[in-house]
């Protein structure tokens, strides 16, 4: 098979309850089957910095011709309380020095990015509450972009849908939070699948976003493989090419019916679409 030009997978190095991973808790074969299967990349999903073992993770990557695109955190919010939004100060405060350890890693293995989605965590509060709540997440988040500038590493923020998060739902809020951290290396992630639930217009949010999109995430509408359901990839695709979008597509997607189905499903819509 062909190589994928800038796609790639979402996996996890261990077990997890959130959904859209593939062979979680079973990465050698999650990256036998990507590197099977013709991807560019992988994104690695990481609760923990011993997660992964650098050396042996770049040996094995190395034979597979494969690239990590980025490090997901998400799990470390949602498992064991490090959230940069949280308003509590040392609870902010370890998910700052996490996400720090997180870009060293991310920069031993010669990964590009690092994101912020899920390990935002909920605002809590109402009204002036929740608003400092608000700023003590631009501050936090903006620490964090200060140190993965320094370090070569592209940070990336990731709207996600009203039910899993209650801040940065759209792309027009998160270029306004952006703009609110202030420093201009730091890019969005735009998901179809939290775009198709909260965007009015996806196509219009991705030219909005311009050269401010730094990374895409492919899932159709059900959260499976991009191609078994609803979403009009092929004009998001003309889109993307339309802005001069040419970074990565990693599909972060749930393993139905199952994790080999799943990916088998996922090469077959970029054979497809990229031929």
């Amino acid at each position: 098979m062909r190589k994928l030009n800038h796609a790639g997978v979402a996996l996890s190095p261990r077990p997890s309850k959130f959904g859209p991973l593939l062979f979680a808790g079973d990465l050698n074969e999650g990256l036998n089957r990507a590197s099977q299967y013709g991807f560019e990349f992988v994104e690695l999903s990481i609760r923990s910095t011993d997660d992964v073992n650098p050396s042996d993770l770049n040996d094995r990557l190395e034979k597979l011709d494969l690239k990590v695109s980025a490090l997901a955190t998400g799990q470390a919010c949602l498992f064991d309380c490090l959230c940069v939004g949280s308003s509590d100060h040392q609870k902010r405060r370890n998910a700052v020095e996490h996400l720090k350890r997180i870009t060293l890693l991310a920069k031993a293995i010669h990964s590009a990015s690092v994101i912020i989605g899920g390990i935002r965590g909920f605002l809590s509060g109402e009204a002036e509450e929740r608003l400092q709540n608000y700023k003590n997440g631009v501050e936090a988040v903006r620490e964090c972009a200060f140190f993965m500038e320094e370090q070569g590493i592209q940070l990336l923020i990731e709207p996600i849908n009203r039910y899993e998060m209650n801040w940065i739902l759209t792309a027009q809020q998160g270029l306004e939070f952006l703009s609110d951290v202030g420093i201009g290396s730091v890019k969005l992630l735009l998901d179809t699948f939290h775009m198709n639930i909260e965007e009015s217009d996806t196509l219009a949010a991705l030219r909005d976003c311009g050269d401010r999109l730094g990374y895409v995430h492919f899932a159709d509408n059900t959260r499976h493989a991009p191609g078994t359901g609803q979403i009009d990839f092929i004009s998001i695709l003309r889109t993307l090419k339309s802005i001069s979008y040419t970074g990565p597509m990693v599909a972060e997607i749930l393993p139905i019916p199952d994790d080999l189905t799943a990916i088998r499903y996922t090469a077959e819509f970029w054979e497809k679409v990229q031929a």
